[in-house]
């Protein structure tokens, strides 16, 4: 059974795929992309909700709702994410 944790981290190293090359493979317009930036920024403000604020520490919630990963083409989000939600 996947946890919602999981489906958090799962959805950040996603999302960075997409923005590394996955929008251009896919040959999304800068329009779409941002479209599908936002859907995902809504997914991780869903989850956060469903997790728990308390869960995340301030730094790495504070980055999550500005929206940085649903911008990150790294996954150092989702790293970090996985450090403090999958101990």
């Amino acid at each position: 059974m996947t946890t919602t944790r999981q489906r958090l981290v799962d959805h950040l190293h996603g999302i960075a795929g997409y923005n590394d090359k996955g929008y251009l493979w896919s040959r999304h317009t800068p329009a779409e992309a941002q479209a599908n930036q936002d859907e995902a920024q809504a997914v991780i403000l869903r989850l956060i909700d469903e997790i728990g604020a308390a869960a995340f520490s301030r730094d790495l919630l504070a980055e999550l709702q500005s929206g940085a990963g649903a911008r990150d083409d790294s996954g150092n989000l989702a790293e970090w994410t996985r450090r403090e939600l999958l101990r």
